[in-house]
């Protein structure tokens, strides 16, 4: 009865423990979907809006250039095909287009080409970062994982299922796949291994989806990590390609969109800091300014004289590549174009990265060319196979709409339906945790149910076989401490070999080092005696007077080299520059002023020259003019006038004795009023003080303070009053006596 009560418990706790599983499955399974279809109805639904805006805006602009009689009708299907296409040149003649806008060629009839005069054409649309969406940020996810995975040890166990299981739903989203690795975690390898087929990732010896075993090990996650960065690589890169003959004078590259409104089509691209140009001699070309950057592009391979060639757009990295013979060269342009210094690399990067391209190509005729030539090129943004094989995605692929979190159709699960086959491994996911646990029910069975009782072990035999244990232990104590002092004395007895050895090996040295010095300081005495004589022969100076002159030196040096590495000799040097500088921006306002100066002082020179020479001349010929009797009677009152001089003179003299005396009487009213309203002010600061000290004298101090205080004070004020009485008598402040000068 106690057994049967047993397995129903264990039945009862067993199918408790299976209906959580199944509910948190199911949780698994369904919250995470339904929020990721939210999310995804969320950004369609925006995407068609921009997407709609986006068609109207270029009805609009087709109407209006319709009606401006700017577009012709083969250029109208570029406008919603959402692909690119070359604008044709407005009022250009000499530039001919053709018909599905990719081809052009220079060359007309009836206007004349100039042979040095570019001529470029603009592509409609271009690599843009911000069309790109979450990539670049998917990108970093991918790399800063492979890093870490890079960095953890081969021989270690790590799982890198769910790692693995989160980035390909973040880049190929299905709202399913970390769900079910989750909800079925017997199966979540197999999970991961059908997803990555299905993806069509290469898995190596792996590939067979029919083999039920599966390892993810360090090199197999290695790989699949570098295959995911190569597709988003793939993503993030935009690649065109153009055909142009081997003689033709090209320049081609990219300008930011933002400014080929202002270009008109005499313009090349690098012809300014906003634009990247390659030429065919190989240079790169960045505001006018040529840098070599392939010199074997000149002898590149061609046929039928002419040659292919593409342009890689890295939006990631931000750099411009170009592709010749089939091969990615390096960088030309951006964050690793090594020929440019650093800030102008980080000035391209960021112009790549924030701003809209448009690709740009300039053809010119040149000089001695024949004129039955005509240079032309074919641009191909994706619409027919490339010639060049690369990791990038077309020019047309890239400005397509594309939904950031879209939905993935490629299902996770599969067989039958997915319902069906989920239903199939939870089964036998339970069937094996079932059996697990009958296995341990198993084995905790065979343990008897009854425990021993401690008659079953005598008291005798466990005594024995304690004092047994206790035996042992003192003799393995006993034999390790004996074994113990042999070693350490073993020990003690090569080191004081090793002791005497290196004490003799060390007296050895140091007696050869002791011969070794006295040679030294033999030979150094013999040639310090030579330049004292030499000093002595040299200067005809005592070898004292010398050494004082030296230590006099030194200590100058010193000091000097002690005062250069002070903060004082920092603040010294800085004070210097300051009145340097305050000297030098003094002397520059002096020179400007003084040179201002100067001219008004030529300027009022000149002028006092010129009135004195109008007045010599005025006066002579004023004397020229009068009659001589009204000349005599000028003369006559000069003479009157040099008499009267003195007396004028006298006059003025009273004037300014006058005009000094009322300034000094003015000034000492002035004084004396100062005097009087100080002397007020005083007055009134003593009797306000004297009032606020009786007022508070109560508060500030006790009865016995405050009478005493009140005392003091008019025994001090009746003893001012005596010295004022008594003063004049001379008692208290008698006046000295004048001492007469003789």
């Amino acid at each position: 009865m106690m057994q049967n009560h047993k397995d129903e418990f264990t039945q009862f706790i067993w199918k408790r423990r299976m209906q959580t599983k199944r509910d948190v499955r199911h949780l698994f399974q369904q919250s995470t979907g339904m929020l990721g279809r939210l999310g995804d109805l969320i950004s369609e639904s925006s995407l068609e809006s921009i997407q709609q805006f986006e068609k109207n805006n270029w009805a609009k602009l087709c109407k209006d250039v319709i009606e401006a009689n700017t577009c012709e009708l083969e250029d109208i299907p570029g406008y919603f095909g959402q692909k690119v296409l070359l604008k044709p040149p407005i009022h250009l003649d000499e530039l001919k287009m053709s018909t599905n806008r990719t081809d052009f060629y220079l060359g007309s009839e009836e206007a004349e080409i100039d042979p040095q005069k570019w001529y470029c054409v603009y592509a409609s649309q271009g690599p843009w970062t911000s069309k790109q969406y979450a990539k670049p940020m998917y990108k970093e996810f991918v790399m800063q994982t492979l890093e870490q995975v890079k960095q953890i040890s081969k021989e270690g166990e790590f799982s890198y299922i769910h790692c693995i299981s989160r980035l390909l739903d973040l880049i190929h989203p299905s709202h399913q796949l970390p769900a079910n690795i989750l909800a079925y975690p017997l199966y979540s390898a197999m999970i991961l291994k059908r997803r990555l087929i299905q993806l069509q990732y290469d898995l190596g010896s792996q590939n067979d989806e029919q083999a039920s075993n599966f390892v993810l090990d360090h090199k197999l996650a290695l790989d699949i990590l570098r295959q995911i960065e190569r597709r988003l690589d793939k993503d993030l890169r935009a690649y065109f390609e153009f055909l142009v003959p081997s003689k033709a004078i090209w320049r081609v590259g990219l300008a930011v969109a933002t400014r080929c409104i202002s270009y008109v089509h005499d313009f090349y691209p690098g012809k300014d800091d906003a634009s990247f140009g390659f030429d065919p001699l190989g240079n790169c070309i960045v505001n006018d300014t040529q840098t070599m950057y392939l010199e074997s592009m000149q002898h590149s391979a061609s046929t039928n004289n002419t040659k292919t060639i593409g342009i890689m757009v890295n939006m990631h990295a931000g750099n411009i590549h170009l592709v010749v013979d089939g091969k990615l060269q390096a960088c030309g342009f951006g964050r690793d174009a090594m020929h440019f210094e650093e800030q102008e690399r980080e000035r391209q990067k960021n112009l790549i990265i924030k701003n809209l391209l448009l690709p740009c190509f300039a053809v010119q005729k040149g000089v001695g060319v024949n004129p039955e030539e005509q240079p032309m090129m074919k641009v191909n943004f994706g619409e027919k196979p490339f010639t060049h094989t690369i990791n990038a995605s077309p020019l047309n692929q890239t400005i397509v709409h594309s939904v950031s979190k879209g939905l993935d159709t490629i299902a996770v699960m599969e067989g039958g339906t997915g319902k069906q086959y989920r239903e199939k491994m939870a089964q036998e996911e339970d069937e094996k945790l079932h059996t697990s646990l009958e296995k341990s029910y198993f084995k905790v069975s065979l343990l008897p149910d009854v425990l021993k009782s401690f008659s079953q072990f005598p008291p005798s035999v466990y005594r024995r076989s304690l004092a047994a244990t206790r035996i042992q232990r003192a003799w393995r104590k006993f034999r390790g401490r004996k074994m113990r002092n042999a070693i350490r004395k073993e020990q003690f007895e090569a080191a004081i070999k090793i002791q005497r050895m290196a004490r003799k090996k060390l007296r050895k040295i140091r007696e050869v080092k002791n011969i070794s010095a006295a040679k030294i300081q033999k030979t150094w005495r013999r040639k310090m005696l030579i330049w004292v004589a030499l000093l002595r022969c040299i200067y005809q100076q005592p070898i004292s007077e010398l050494h004082r002159a030296a230590a006099i030196i030194q200590k100058k040096w010193r000091n000097w080299h002690m005062f250069k590495n002070s903060p004082l000799a920092a603040k010294y040097y800085r004070k210097v520059e300051e009145l340097d500088a305050a000297a030098t921006k003094i002397a520059k306002w002096w020179r400007a002023l003084s040179k201002k100066l100067s001219e008004q002082r030529e300027g009022r020179d000149r002028l006092d020259g010129a009135v004195k020479i109008q007045a010599l001349w005025r006066g002579y010929m004023l004397r020229k003019q009068l009659k001589p009797s009204l000349r005599m009677k000028l003369g006559d009152l000069g003479l009157l006038m040099l008499k009267a001089r003195e007396t004028l003179f006298r006059m003025q003299a009273a004037y300014k004795i006058q005009r000094w005396f009322r300034q000094n009487m003015e000034r000492k009213i002035l004084l004396q009023k100062a005097r009087t309203r100080n002397m007020a002010a005083t007055r009134l600061q003593a009797l306000w003080r004297g009032f606020w000290v009786r007022s508070h004298t109560a508060l500030r101090f006790t009865y016995g303070e405050a009478i005493f205080l009140t005392a003091v004070y008019k025994a001090l004020k009746q003893a001012h009053f005596i010295l004022k009485m008594y003063r004049p008598c001379g008692i208290v402040c008698p006046k000295p006596e004048k001492k007469t000068s003789r």
